[in-house]
């Protein structure tokens, strides 16, 4: 059984937990830039044109561009149409063994895209690229093949924020020219 004390401590804090989160949820709080780029990818509806409609790339950033406010639309209904290719990783080797096998190595995941708002060109043939590395153990390939597999699936969500915050700027660009 707890001191009256202690109840009342007890107490005492779980009020001042209530008060703290109900006055962060009434103020407005939320992470900086999330608002705005709600506002500005909500402008248009968009359709995603992908030469893989059906990669986990694509329905990535499908699910990425709602989450932030998008509103996703077929082809005929949509003022700004996104072009994506497929997403493409490449592997070199940083450094090598005594044994001349690679110790170290860099992946990279890239994707080129092209918007269209209007029928005129936003953004034409461009390409993102995110990087990261990897230490290689050669007596280890289960174990590789494991971490590059969450690798190349940490690089894909790298590559889906990039290329969102590109179209985002992209479309804050257009009407900062406009007005």
């Amino acid at each position: 059984m707890l001191s009256p004390t202690r109840q009342w401590h007890r107490a005492l804090s779980r009020t001042a937990l209530v008060l703290v989160t109900s006055t962060l949820i009434s103020c407005g709080f939320e992470l900086r830039g999330q608002s705005d780029r709600a506002a500005t990818l909500g402008r248009y509806p968009i359709a995603i044109v992908s030469q893989a409609p059906s990669s986990e790339f694509a329905a990535q950033l499908r699910s990425e561009l709602q989450r932030q406010g998008a509103r996703l639309q077929s082809l005929t209904e949509a003022e700004l149409v996104l072009y994506v290719d497929i997403e493409t990783f490449e592997q070199r080797s940083l450094s090598l063994t005594a044994r001349a096998r690679a110790a170290e190595l860099e992946l990279q995941a890239s994707v080129n895209f092209s918007v269209k708002l209007d029928g005129e060109w936003l953004i034409d043939n461009e390409s993102i690229a995110v990087v990261d590395q990897m230490l290689n153990d050669p007596l280890n390939v289960v174990g590789k093949t494991e971490e590059m597999r969450l690798l190349q699936e940490e690089l894909r969500t790298a590559l889906v924020e990039a290329l969102t915050r590109r179209l985002d700027y992209g479309i804050a660009a257009y009407h900062a020219r406009q007005t």
